[in-house]
């Protein structure tokens, strides 16, 4: 298999990824160094397309050697039962990522970006390209496990396996959306150096991925035997903890990061900004530690509760770490955005749940303490801040701490929680957006 014959596939695609984010520094001198940005733009689209192309033979040649092959396919299969085994097996993973990065090394010329200008463009497709090589590399090990592309020696002895489900072919079909969609998004929340306009695109990926979050949750409540495979031992990692990633950086970036900067762009120059700050970091510390040992609580992982809450404490804190450390990043010169300590508070907790997830699968049970954490970010500054009108009690406040409050007793309520949770964890999520839209920011002074 790939893995035997070529070990230095994946060390070579992951580098060619983490290369991804250093692009517009590559392309940016001209001559010889686009010939290099070119290698490096489209490298990784190279590699997974070898990857795919790779299986898809050995699959439709039968090759025995491939243990997927050996597992799920007789030695007279018919073309049906190979093109299930295609769509079902790894090799969707394969194609999904081949989509993925495509999609972001040609995301300059989607008509929304380049109408914008070739500068704007550019800027979005490296913008694009960081996010989706952050969202590979974080899911790499759990996407593309090693045992997929490895003998086993000797070879496994058992029959052949019931033919996998296509539900299976579901997960890499609202994989590679979510991470395209997101990836504009991401650029457009994340662009502030040049005066390009970037809401059309940002509307449009709105539209698309509030319909793909939708699918996914409705996906997933069907229980998919992926989902019920790793409901059952929390603690393994499967590729449904992928598609958890993707869905939350989908639900961050479209109800919180993207539209916070317009609603933080009506605000003043700040009277109590730094008590703000530390209100935002309280109620997030609050909500996410309560969330966490609660949900943690209803599984069989932990013999007891104090178990449960250490280790909601300790996956809490990774992430609340890393928010207090980016508060130095605009202090590095990081600081373009108009409140740039609270967008890199929100960046934290967009992307260090999906790092920690990917070393333990267990943390996905802190997403909906992040949400709702996210969720009041948009809130307190309005709050808290004295040159500016608070927002209405009972349009906004009283109805997202009924909401908050809700997706807090799940855990009480529910034998099967992290859904429940995190469906009943939009309503407040939307109250805080839309409140927050139509909130008029008139000063009051």
């Amino acid at each position: 298999m790939l893995g035997d014959t070529l070990p230095w596939f994946f060390p070579t695609l992951a580098i060619s990824l983490c290369l991804w984010l250093a692009l517009p520094s590559i392309e940016k001198n001209g001559g010889t160094s686009l010939k290099i940005g070119a290698l490096v733009r489209w490298g990784p689209a190279l590699m997974f397309a070898w990857l795919a192309l790779h299986r898809m033979s050995a699959i439709m040649q039968l090759d025995t050697t491939h243990l997927e092959v050996l597992q799920y396919l007789p030695q007279d299969a018919s073309i049906a039962e190979r093109l299930m085994l295609l769509f079902s097996g790894q090799a969707g993973h394969e194609l999904a990522a081949l989509a993925v990065v495509i999609f972001a090394a040609a995301s300059n010329r989607l008509p929304t970006i380049h109408m914008l200008g070739q500068e704007a463009a550019n800027t979005a497709r490296y913008r694009i390209m960081s996010f989706t090589a952050l969202c590979i590399l974080m899911s790499l090990g759990l996407f593309f496990p090693e045992s997929a592309y490895t003998a086993t020696s000797p070879l496994p002895e058992q029959g052949i396996l019931a033919p996998l489900s296509l539900s299976n072919a579901v997960l890499p079909l609202l994989f590679a959306p979510m991470v395209m969609f997101s990836g504009e998004l991401f650029a457009a929340s994340s662009t502030y150096s040049i005066g390009a306009d970037f809401s059309p695109l940002a509307k449009k990926a709105s539209m698309k991925t509030a319909v793909l979050i939708a699918v996914t949750l409705l996906w997933i409540a069907t229980n998919p035997p992926a989902w019920v495979a790793w409901t059952e031992d929390p603690s393994s990692g499967t590729d449904i903890i992928v598609l958890l990633m993707a869905l939350h950086a989908t639900v961050t970036l479209t109800f919180v990061v993207r539209p916070s900067r317009i609603i933080e762009s009506r605000l003043l120059h700040g009277e109590r900004r730094s008590l703000a700050l530390v209100a935002m970091f309280v109620c997030s510390a609050l909500l996410m530690m309560i969330s966490a040992g609660l949900l943690l609580d209803t599984t069989t992982v932990f013999a007891t509760t104090a178990g449960a809450n250490l280790y909601g404490f300790w996956a809490c804190t990774v992430v609340l770490g890393a928010m207090l450390l980016a508060q130095f990043m605009p202090t590095l010169g990081f600081d373009a955005a108009p409140r740039p300590e609270t967008w890199w508070l929100r960046s934290m907790a967009l992307f260090m749940p999906m790092w920690i997830m990917a070393f333990s699968p267990m943390n996905a049970y802190i997403l909906p303490g992040v949400w709702l954490a996210l969720a009041w970010t948009l809130v307190l500054p309005w709050l808290v801040e004295a040159d500016v009108r608070s927002p209405s009690t009972g349009f906004v406040v009283a109805p997202l701490i009924g909401t908050t409050i809700a997706a807090l007793l799940i855990p009480i309520l529910a034998s099967h929680t992290l859904l429940p949770a995190l469906i009943l964890t939009l309503p407040a999520l939307a109250v805080a957006l839309f409140g927050m839209l139509v909130h008029k920011p008139s000063a009051t002074i």
